[in-house]
């Protein structure tokens, strides 16, 4: 078998299991989006919109008097499903010219890159901002770079973060919008900028729901149960690194209980980790854009200091910027984009001192 046949044997491999990972995300993204969903038009049927997503909802009969197992079921695939499929028609366009430029096979990797971008978006997104951002995510992302295993950022980050930036107010008229700080996802952390612990009391939002899930936010971010079974599969098949999963963890916390410890700590400042945790996109973001093996540090030393720096620049910008509560998207942007120069400066300096050794 030849070296470029085994690479591409393995590239499969991993988009296997990172499917079979996000499986149980995709599951609670379904279930707790046709819960918020219905719940919302519960409280005030006027909201309820004439979208095709909307009438998918009604036409599987998902009902929001009394609703469901089957009502939550029907109505989060109605917007599921219409999200994923597009992402997956616009990746296979671009990929397909790109694979007949270069005269070469067509590459799968769009697919697990759809369902990221998909579950990093609020049910109720535009689509012509999922065009816009798969556009950006594999032209820019992956194509540009030569394909799958040659970027050295995750192309669904960065067309999250495109959509992000040029459109940070849309949709907010969507009844799945409320509780969301845009596109920035949960307005959590930005309720306990205004009010501590006792605003997310008044939310309905607790420990035991923010890690099930079942609180406002974009498709695959709001639960840690469903983020943690996809993260022990991952780990067991040693497709991420777990010193770099828990420099993050540990960036986190740190910088976190610095802030809790300071005399003047207000906002979320005073917010302790395990909000910092729980609530927003963190975990997601840690485990399947920060963690990807083909857009992260390779070097031992490089996880450590990538990782702390991910989980330490998140409470920073959710600290100092209450506009952008959720800060998990330019905080991993910024990591990645500074990680081959990590990786640059772990391996100079071990080239240094094996130097002075044999000096």
């Amino acid at each position: 078998m030849s070296a470029f046949s085994a690479a591409a044997g393995g590239q499969r491999r991993i988009r296997k299991i990172q499917l079979l990972a996000l499986l149980p995300v995709s599951i609670a993204a379904v279930v707790n989006c046709g819960y918020q969903y219905l719940s919302v038009l519960a409280a005030d049927p006027g909201r309820a919109s004439d979208d095709l997503r909307s009438n998918l909802a009604a036409g599987l009969g998902a009902s929001y008097q009394e609703p469901g197992f089957y009502d939550w079921i029907a109505a989060g695939l109605a917007h599921f499903l219409p999200m994923l499929l597009l992402a997956l028609v616009i990746g296979g366009f671009w990929e397909r010219i790109i694979a007949a430029q270069r005269k070469r096979a067509l590459e799968s990797g769009f697919i697990p890159i759809a369902l990221l971008l998909t579950l990093m978006l609020p049910g109720s997104a535009p689509f012509s901002h999922i065009v816009y951002g798969m556009s950006f995510a594999i032209l820019l992302g992956k194509g540009i770079f030569g394909g799958d295993g040659k970027t050295f950022i995750s192309p669904a980050l960065l067309g999250v973060a495109i959509v992000q930036v040029s459109f940070p107010s849309a949709a907010v008229q969507h009844p799945l919008w409320q509780g969301l700080a845009g596109y920035s996802g949960s307005d959590a952390i930005a309720r306990f900028h205004r009010g501590g612990e006792a605003a997310l009391g008044e939310a309905g939002i607790d420990l035991w729901s923010a890690f099930i899930g079942n609180i406002s936010g974009t498709l695959g971010t709001t639960s840690l149960l469903a983020v943690g079974l996809g993260a022990a599969l991952l780990l067991s098949a040693r497709i991420i690194a777990w010193r770099l999963l828990l420099a993050q963890f540990i960036g986190l916390a740190v910088v976190a209980t610095l802030f809790n410890l300071s005399g003047s700590a207000e906002g979320a400042a005073a917010m302790p980790a395990y909000w910092h945790l729980l609530l927003g996109s963190f975990a997601f973001g840690a485990v399947f854009i920060a963690c990807d093996p083909f857009a992260s540090c390779c070097t031992t030393p490089g996880r450590w200091i990538q990782g702390f720096l991910i989980g330490a620049l998140v409470v920073l910008i959710r600290v100092a910027n209450s506009t952008h509560p959720d800060a998990v998207i330019p905080a991993m942007l910024l990591a990645s984009i500074t990680a081959p120069l990590i990786d640059h400066a772990v391996i100079a300096w071990n080239i240094r001192q094996r130097g002075r050794r044999h000096v």
